[in-house]
């Protein structure tokens, strides 16, 4: 007996397995990040060629500008301390020159001052002696100059005042009352301070006081012995010149009119 084999495995093609159909597949972002990329590279290149130019050429050329002006800051630093040293020689300088001047204002010369009680001397009243005395700082004190403007010199205090003592002999006491109202009246003594200390009467004590005025006519008999205290006038010399000049003190009017000239004195007019 036959069999019938029938293998329709054999006979059937093959079956090919399907492959899957590939296509692109579209990325979203895709071109924004490589637009990104291409930033990042780039930012990232301009910060390094920043910081290369920051280093090899900016922060030298700043270093050496710093340095340049260091140097030209201690340069003007040692000017100024310089000008400051100037300015404070100079103003000691005038200070000085101001002090100088100040007690050569205040000098009376006595060829003026002899002049002087010379015109001012009455008939019957011969001076024998003129001395000057140390001059009295306890009695009045001499006022504090005020402190001068910044950048100026202080004022100088002027000196005290010279005393002068006055003595001779006189016909009778009305000369020397006459004498000492003449002497008050002077410009370059302080009337204040002019008083009569001693008057006396006296002997004539020899033919020292000799008949050389009208009320002096003939042998003498008592004579008025006088002493006179006086202190010099504390006007400067500068407002005084006119007085001077007349008197015959012109060297010293032609110095402190130099001295105005060049501004070391002020002018009084």
């Amino acid at each position: 007996m036959y069999s019938i084999e029938i293998n329709f495995l054999k006979d059937r093609e093959p079956i090919e397995p399907r492959k899957a159909a590939r296509g692109s597949v579209e990325i979203p972002g895709k071109a924004a990040l490589i637009a990104g990329g291409g930033v990042a590279v780039a930012f990232l290149a301009a910060v390094g060629g920043f910081w290369a130019y920051l280093n090899f050429v900016s922060i030298p050329g700043l270093e050496k500008e710093k340095q340049e002006l260091e140097t030209q800051l201690n340069s003007y630093l040692a000017k100024q301390q310089e000008l400051q040293q100037i300015t404070t020689e100079t103003n000691l300088i005038q200070q000085q020159a101001k002090a100088l001047a100040t007690v050569f204002d205040y000098i009376k010369p006595w060829s003026a001052l002899l002049q002087d009680l010379r015109d001012r001397t009455p008939p019957g009243v011969r001076i024998g002696k003129v001395e000057q005395l140390p001059p009295d700082t306890s009695s009045t004190p001499q006022p504090t100059p005020s402190p001068g403007a910044e950048g100026q010199p202080a004022p100088v205090a002027a000196p005290p005042p010279s005393k002068v003592e006055i003595s001779g002999a006189a016909a009778s006491f009305s000369d020397v009352n006459d004498l000492l109202i003449m002497l008050q009246r002077s410009s370059f003594l302080d009337g204040t301070k002019t008083r009569l200390v001693t008057a006396e009467l006296k002997e004539n004590p020899s033919d020292e006081v000799q008949a050389s005025e009208a009320n002096f006519d003939g042998e003498l008999g008592q004579v008025v012995e006088y002493t006179i205290q006086t202190q010099l006038s504390p006007v400067p010399a500068s407002q005084q010149l006119n007085e001077l000049q007349r008197k015959g003190a012109v060297g010293l009017v032609n110095r402190i009119r130099k001295l105005q000239e060049i501004g070391v004195l002020q002018n009084q007019g």
